[in-house]
């Protein structure tokens, strides 16, 4: 039996790629599995199939591994030239030795640099939402619910990639240190461009959804900046990402469509998946077992301020600012 009739187009597969990498595509909901022996999957593959093999750059195959790679079709992208400017990607018969230019390292430049490679090899960018569908953001109240001891040992307890004071808003504190117009206005150009980029929000002050209501108010925030907005408890956020980090998505090309399959556990919750097309994206609802997405129903649209890989992304790496250089400022003068 060949390989294309037993692997789906997704998820994509991992050779020795480096396991803080591995990690960072799995928080981000990119479907990948990783194979952790050799490429005997692969012997036997058809070029009817799209699928996508990521190689690490400390990664060197033996001379079996290598006679596969040679015959088999399945696009390769060897991650050796993302590890530095000058880092040139090895050839499949180079993929006995290690790359001499470093490490594979996760981070929002690494997640951009790979969508585009994902794309050039005739793949499509689909990962995991990062909210439940419909929703484009969040806001959380409740933080003082987790206890003292979790808000102190946060970085350890919390299921979270990022640390919590990413999720926290410098704009709150000052809100709360003297609240006038000029502080209500950062507040909620903070709030809008957070939902904007998509990064969740703690809002350390609140309690309640009625206290969050309230402070919308005080604040003259107009909801209809942020039309798709999760307003939710911490706890229930942080619950929502330990079920999705154990879904798993299966995904096929069929002609005109896409035929997807999850599993797991998600009762409450409604996953959505989010294709890429260049810059533009959409993103559709999952409901358990097989579902169909069809082209001609997608609403793509275009968000520049959203990274294609999520918050997770964003924050990877580096501590990203809230209004991140270059940005077009068309959240702050809305939410003026």
């Amino acid at each position: 039996m060949s390989v294309s009739r037993q692997l789906p187009d997704y998820p994509i597969l991992l050779s020795g790629v480096a396991a803080p990498v591995v990690k960072g595509l799995r928080e981000m909901g990119l479907p990948v599995t990783e194979l952790h022996d050799d490429l005997a999957q692969l012997s036997g593959y058809q070029s009817s199939s799209w699928n996508l093999l990521l190689v690490g750059s400390h990664k060197a195959f033996n001379v079996r591994d290598r006679q596969l790679l040679s015959h088999c079709r399945i696009p390769l992208i060897d991650l050796a030239e993302f590890t530095s400017k000058q880092a040139q990607a090895r050839t499949r018969d180079e993929m006995h030795q290690k790359s001499s230019h470093g490490i594979e390292q996760f981070n929002a430049a690494f997640v951009i640099r790979l969508k585009d490679r994902l794309q050039q090899t005739g793949g499509v960018w689909i990962r995991l939402s990062d909210y439940p569908y419909p929703f484009q953001g969040v806001i959380c109240y409740g933080e003082s619910d987790l206890g003292r001891d979790f808000l102190e040992y946060t970085n350890v307890m919390s299921p979270l990639p990022v640390t919590l004071d990413h999720l926290h808003l410098n704009a709150e504190a000052a809100w709360l240190n003297r609240a006038n117009e000029e502080s209500a206005r950062k507040l909620r150009v903070e709030l809008v461009s957070s939902y904007r980029q998509g990064l969740p929000v703690s809002l350390t002050s609140i309690e309640s959804r009625n206290q969050l209501k309230t402070l919308f108010e005080n604040i003259n925030l107009d909801r209809k900046q942020m039309p798709l907005v999760w307003v939710t408890s911490l706890t229930t956020f942080f619950r929502w990402w330990n079920l999705r980090r154990e879904l798993s998505v299966s995904i096929n090309r069929r002609n005109a469509s896409w035929e997807t399959i999850i599993s797991g556990q998600f009762e409450g919750f409604h996953p959505g998946l989010q294709i890429w097309k260049g810059r533009h994206s959409a993103t559709v609802a999952l409901s358990r077992g097989v579902n169909e997405i069809r082209d001609e129903l997608l609403a793509l649209a275009m968000n520049q301020e959203r990274h294609p890989g999520g918050f997770t992304a964003h924050w990877a790496g580096s501590k990203s600012s809230i209004l991140p250089l270059g940005w077009n400022r068309s959240a702050a003068s809305a939410a003026s």
